[in-house]
């Protein structure tokens, strides 16, 4: 089984540069505070917010901050203008909802130093209130229910080979840490929240072009860095808490990532067909389950 290794022989880490990409949203500063708490103090912090956006920003408290006023808005743009800004050897791009374990940065580091350039490294993803994997495996005859439903509609392999899996029309697989074979896995994508890059392998190109909330945009970005030749890594050791995401549909929304995962697939060479069916039915299967937790 793999491990984690050690930051470095000499008990030394690299700098690193955090792009947080954001509108100013409600856990922001609480995932600066959290960052700065961690076994590895970043560098630089920027935190990359549109004009109209950019009064919604204090943190004037935090020396290692940087408030970068962006010519754009939209998530992966203004990420792309942080990329650019950016100046350490190693790069991590953040949500601004999204707080790291007091190691959890300190195990990415580690493990994209030993895997070298080329590569990107990712965290295991935990509710904040059940303290559990966003992602599960279910066994018996529901685990069974959803492998048909994952294989069928999504095109995903069946069971636990579903972990970080990507399928051509741009459905993915999580990582569920208890039923991982290894302590860091080799996967097909990861989800955008939490990544950490060798700067030189950054992607500051504008590849989402719709507008909007960015609908699978770590999807699309997984695939172009996949064609440049780079490799994906989720560490399960390392920790990320999140909050649950908000399951709600809106009609817009709804029409916004139909649209997202259509043009996902055109890009991957999957069936437009399947594709939406695929988003459809993930929608409804959303809605019920936020309208069953009332």
């Amino acid at each position: 089984m793999a491990t984690v290794p050690s930051v470095s022989a000499e008990g030394k880490s690299p700098t690193v540069s955090v792009v947080i990409p954001t509108l100013g949203g409600e856990h922001l500063l609480d995932t600066i505070e959290q960052l700065n708490r961690g076994s590895i103090r970043p560098q630089e912090i920027l935190v990359c917010i549109p004009y109209d956006c950019a009064l919604r920003v204090q943190a004037d408290c935090f020396d290692n901050v940087k408030v970068l006023v962006t010519k754009s808005k939209g998530q992966v743009r203004q990420r792309a203008e942080g990329f650019e800004a950016s100046s350490c050897r190693l790069v991590l791009q953040l949500d601004d909802d999204i707080h790291l374990e007091h190691d959890t940065l300190e195990k990415l580091v580690s493990t994209l130093l030993t895997l070298g350039p080329d590569n990107v490294v990712g965290p295991v993803y935990f509710s904040a209130t059940s303290g559990l994997p966003l992602t599960e495996f279910y066994t018996g005859l529901k685990g069974m229910l959803f492998n048909a439903y994952e294989l069928i509609v999504r095109g995903l392999p069946w069971g636990v080979k579903r972990m970080g899996a990507l399928s051509s029309i741009g459905a993915c697989g999580g990582v569920d840490p208890r039923r991982a074979a290894d302590s860091i896995l080799c996967t097909d994508w990861l989800p955008g929240g939490c990544v950490l890059s060798h700067r030189e392998n950054l992607l500051v190109e504008p590849f989402f072009p719709l507008c909007g909330k960015a609908f699978s945009e770590d999807v699309l970005h997984s695939h172009y860095r996949t064609k440049m030749g780079i490799r994906h890594h989720v560490v399960c050791l390392a920790k990320a808490v999140i909050q649950p995401p908000d399951r709600r549909v809106s009609t817009a929304s709804a029409g916004s990532e139909i649209k997202a995962r259509l043009y996902v697939a055109n890009v991957l060479g999957g069936g437009r067909a399947r594709a939406f069916l695929a988003a459809l039915l993930d929608i409804v299967r959303r809605q019920v389950v936020h309208l069953m937790s009332k």
